[in-house]
């Protein structure tokens, strides 16, 4: 299945904040880009953001 924008996704970068948790995809850029998705979370961090970019090869649909 594809990754697309509303998807629910579960991260999987061992040193993200949100690592194992469920959050909702806001955008994907065309463009080349190291970390082209968004993703908003409903628990804030550390900082006080909810939302972080990923590669898609560490999401996995949820």
């Amino acid at each position: 299945m594809v990754i697309e924008k509303g998807a629910k996704v579960r991260i999987l970068r061992k040193e993200s904040y949100w690592y194992n948790d469920v959050g909702n995809v806001v955008v994907i850029e065309k463009r080349a880009s190291n970390y082209p998705v968004l993703i908003r979370f409903k628990k804030v961090n550390y900082s006080g953001t909810n939302t972080s970019n990923f590669k898609l090869d560490e999401l996995v649909l949820a």
